[in-house]
């Protein structure tokens, strides 16, 4: 472990005290990590800093990572299985959501719930010598075999590795041009809460981009949907939109491996988006979408309206034009009786 700067406590976002047992050079081999709240610690162990948060993780999180610690050493055998089951290429798909995140040689990027690396490096590949990769899994035993994979890498870019919770990242805000998840999301326990942590820690403008299984609606009903949801419960998975952050912007979703797993790309924007409420109606009704909602007023009897739709169509003038008149001149006459 070289960077300390980017990392914050996973339970309160909080700043970190480390401490080395030992070291090479600037990089902490063993050591340990202390935050502000009471018996808040976290270990370094072979370089590797383990975040978990909490400590007794949520049901399918832990079975999620106990069956990672156990797939690890023969996870080859399996990784390519759905790639060879949609005719796809690994390679290819992996580089198109690679394209999605806009890197540059310069660029500081996560990589959360990376497993063994095979997504890593079509990242690293793309990083120069002043970027900063910092690559995220919740099983160790994946992650070792990640930093076996990209130790190739490591000549030529900065990676940092460390094992957390996707729902309680251990990142500072706004730390990340661009982050990327592919592959576990249907089995995080918290999917609003992880989506709110990726925009708390990529920069407003920066990008996004997560996948995993979900047949495609209109395939569902299709015998390659009924044989392959069978096969794999995963894949009735639905999409989401409803979870999605408010600073979310340029949403774009595209199905790939023939329909059975979605990619989500936005780009993070500050706040929920701000229209243009004020721009004048041209129409009988008349006003603003801000006045629509802010300015109404209790209604009154329906035969009351009747008569007030004539004379507003009488006079020639919009209903907002014509009751903002009226109202403001009987208001005044009364406000200015003693």
């Amino acid at each position: 472990m070289k960077e300390k700067n980017l990392y914050r406590s996973p339970s309160n976002n909080g700043l970190l005290k480390f401490k080395a047992d030992n070291t090479i050079g600037y990089e902490i081999i063993n050591g340990s990590i202390s935050g502000d709240e009471e018996n808040e610690k976290y270990e370094i162990l072979n370089g590797i800093p383990d975040f978990t948060f909490p400590k007794d993780l949520a049901l399918i999180d832990e079975q999620t990572r106990s069956t990672y610690e156990k797939l690890a050493d023969e996870y080859d055998k399996y990784a390519d299985i759905p790639f060879q089951t949609f005719y796809s290429s690994e390679h290819e798909e992996r580089e198109k959501m690679t394209d999605k995140l806009n890197l540059h040689e310069n660029s500081v990027v996560l990589e959360v719930g990376a497993g063994d690396g095979r997504g890593s490096e079509h990242i690293a590949k793309r990083l120069g010598k002043s970027a900063m990769f910092y690559v995220q899994e919740l099983s160790l035993a994946f992650l070792k075999k990640a930093v076996e994979r990209l130790k190739i890498y490591e000549s030529k870019t900065n990676i940092e590795y460390s094992v957390a919770s996707a729902m309680h990242l251990p990142f500072a805000d706004d730390t990340f041009d661009a982050a990327l998840h592919f592959g576990g999301f249907n089995t995080f326990s918290d999917q609003k809460r992880f989506f709110n942590e990726l925009v708390r820690v990529v920069k407003p403008g920066g990008k996004i981009v997560v996948g995993d299984e979900s047949m495609a609606s209109w395939l569902r009903d299709t015998e390659i949907g009924r044989i392959m949801m069978n096969s794999n419960p995963l894949l009735k998975y639905e999409i989401p939109f409803n979870i999605l952050p408010k600073e979310a912007r340029a949403v774009k979703v595209e199905w790939i491996m023939m329909g059975a797993f979605f990619v989500l790309e936005f780009t993070v924007g500050e706040g929920e988006p701000v229209a243009n409420y004020h721009i004048p109606i041209p129409s009988e009704r008349g006003g603003t979408h801000w006045t629509r909602y802010y300015g109404t007023l209790e209604g009154v009897d329906p035969e009351i309206k009747k008569i007030a739709l004539k004379a507003r169509e009488k006079i020639g003038i919009s209903m907002h034009q014509w009751l903002n008149k009226i109202v403001k001149t009987e208001a005044e006459k009364i406000l200015k009786k003693k």
